[in-house]
Parts: structure tokens; C-alpha cells; sequence
């Protein structure tokens, strides 16, 4: 079984790699696979280039050996669709695509929507209390250890915490000179301000801040 987060990382964040180890616990794999969503068709251009993004990956996952970052999505032409991507990936199933429940919520907006579910499973985050919503079109809901025994189809809800961490406000808060600590892993820290990303200013020095280590 192979789980996948994808996200356009813009940049990756310690709450991405705290949802990456929610999925790991949770459906008992060994990796979690980051996929880099390259070229989003359906939101706003990222506020960095693909080939940053990628490095940022690279750098968040050499310290953590169960995270996998994938550029499937950078070397292949055209838009990011998942589909493709699923489509690629068919000789590994089954796959799980983990999710947050917004994302879930919008699933059936996204580019050939109802070939999903005989592609891969979903794994969404819900939040602790909140009661499970209808399953997306074409899933049926089950236990996270079923997952594994079925090709695709199932939708898990995973009753979990999340990090209060925003890309769009750590972009923010970067470009008025401020440095976000704790919530960036050190290495893309360093590299953000390295290239002069997001409007940090530029510099040669290696960030100090602290992070996770997980």
C-alpha cells in the first residue's frame, strides 16, 4: 500500500509533516510519499518555481527517511492532474491519497472527478469532534486497515489534530521580514532565505531556528 500527500508545498511546512506521520500511524506504512503538485490547474500560479519546491522537499525529507518526495508531476508535462498521477502509479495499488476534509468536501470539482474511486482511496483528516461528512461520490467508507485488502474505493476519517500552520501566512509573514519560527524545517528555512524566496530577505547564513526532528 502506498500513501500519498500531495500539496503544491509553497513551502512544505511542519504541518505537512505532521500530517505525513498521522497518515503513517494511521495506515501502518512505512513511507508516505510527498507528492509536489507542479503545475495546479485549480488554484493560483505557486508563489515559487516548481524546481524550488522540489528542493525544499528534497531538503525536508533528507533528515526523515519514512517521507519519499516524488517529482512525477514536475517531469511530466502539461497540469497536475491527480488522476494522471493515480493513473501512473496503478502497478503500486493500492493508494491511498490522503487529504483534508475541505479537500475532501471539493473532491468532485477536480479534473476527472469519477475516475477517482477505481484509482485509489482517500484518507481525510476530520476534525476531533466534528462528525464525519458523506463520503465523497464512489467511496464507501471503511476502517483504515481495510485499505489495504481492497484495490480502491474507501474513504477513511481520521479523527485528527492538525497543526495551525498556513503557507499563505507564513508566505506573508516572510515577506515583511519575519521569520517564522518552529514552523518551517530548518533546512528549507535555510534554503528560503538562501534563494531570497517569498520576499525573505536574502542571505548566506544558516538558519538556527528550531523545528521539528521527527
Amino acid at each position: 500500500m502506498m500513501a500519498i500527500l500531495g500539496g503544491t508545498f509553497d513551502p512544505i511546512h511542519c504541518g505537512h509533516i505532521h500530517a505525513a506521520r498521522l497518515c503513517r500511524e494511521a495506515l501502518g506504512v512505512p513511507t508516505v510519499t510527498l507528492m509536489l503538485a507542479a503545475r495546479p490547474w485549480h488554484r493560483p500560479e505557486p508563489a515559487a518555481p516548481a524546481v524550488h519546491r522540489w528542493q525544499m522537499l528534497r531538503l525536508a525529507a533528507t533528515p526523515r527517511p519514512w517521507l519519499c518526495p516524488s517529482r512525477l508531476e514536475l517531469v511530466r508535462e502539461g497540469p497536475s492532474y491527480t488522476v494522471d498521477t493515480l493513473a501512473a502509479l496503478a502497478e503500486r495499488a493500492p493508494l491511498v491519497w490522503c487529504i483534508g476534509a475541505d479537500a475532501a468536501a471539493a473532491l468532485g470539482s477536480w479534473h476527472r472527478a469519477g475516475d477517482l474511486p477505481a484509482l485509489c482511496h482517500l484518507l481525510v483528516f476530520n476534525r476531533p469532534g466534528a462528525p464525519a461528512p458523506p463520503p465523497p461520490a464512489g467511496f464507501e467508507v471503511a476502517d483504515a486497515a481495510a485499505l489495504a485488502q481492497r484495490p480502491s474505493g474507501a474513504v477513511h476519517f481520521l479523527d485528527a489534530e492538525m497543526l495551525a500552520v498556513s503557507s499563505t501566512a507564513l508566505r506573508r509573514e516572510m515577506a515583511t521580514g519575519g521569520v517564522p519560527r518552529g514552523l518551517l524545517p530548518a533546512e528549507v528555512s535555510a534554503h528560503i532565505r538562501r534563494h531570497g524566496l517569498y520576499g525573505a530577505p536574502p542571505t548566506h547564513e544558516h538558519s538556527s531556528m528550531t523545528t521539528d526532528n521527527g
